[in-house]
C-alpha cells in the first residue's frame, strides 16, 4: 500500500472525467492515499454535486474535454459557484487544445496535466495546490 502524502489524509476529492477507466484508476490510487473521492462523469454532474453543498472539497480534478461541457468553461463555474475552490483546481487533458481553449486555461491560472500523466505528477499537483490555498 502507498503512504499517503504528508496533510492530505482525509482530504476530498472531484474528479470530473467521462471516461471510467480514469476515474478508476485516480479513485484507486488517490484512496490508497487517503483521499476521500467523488465522482462525476458530466459538468452538469459536477455542478449538482457542488451545488448540493453535501461535501466541501479540498480540490477538484477537471477533464478537460467533457461530452456536455468544455473543461475550461466548468472551472469557471465552479469558481462562480465555490470561489474558494479558484486556487483548487487541477485540468486534465489528453489532447493538443486550441488557441482560445489555451488561453481560457490561461485565464484560470491552475495547473494542467497532460494525459497520461504520472501520478506523482497528480500528487504534487495536489499538495501543490493545498499549499497555496492555505496561504
Amino acid at each position: 500500500m502507498i503512504a499517503p502524502a504528508d496533510g492530505l489524509r482525509g482530504r476530498s476529492v472531484l474528479v470530473v472525467d467521462d471516461e471510467p477507466a480514469v476515474r478508476h484508476v485516480l479513485r484507486r490510487y488517490l484512496d490508497r492515499r487517503g483521499w476521500q473521492v467523488s465522482e462525476a462523469t458530466t459538468a452538469a454532474q459536477a455542478l449538482v454535486m457542488l451545488v448540493a453543498c453535501t461535501t466541501s472539497f479540498d480540490a477538484v480534478i477537471v477533464d478537460l474535454n467533457l461530452p456536455d461541457l468544455p473543461g475550461s468553461t466548468l472551472c469557471r463555474r465552479i469558481i462562480a459557484l465555490c470561489p474558494l475552490l479558484a486556487s483548487r483546481l487541477i485540468v486534465a487533458s489528453g489532447d493538443a487544445c486550441g488557441a482560445s481553449e489555451q488561453l481560457a486555461l490561461e485565464s484560470l491560472c491552475c495547473p494542467v496535466l497532460a494525459k497520461p500523466f504520472e501520478l506523482a505528477a497528480l500528487d504534487d499537483a495536489l499538495a501543490a495546490l493545498l499549499v497555496t490555498a492555505a496561504v
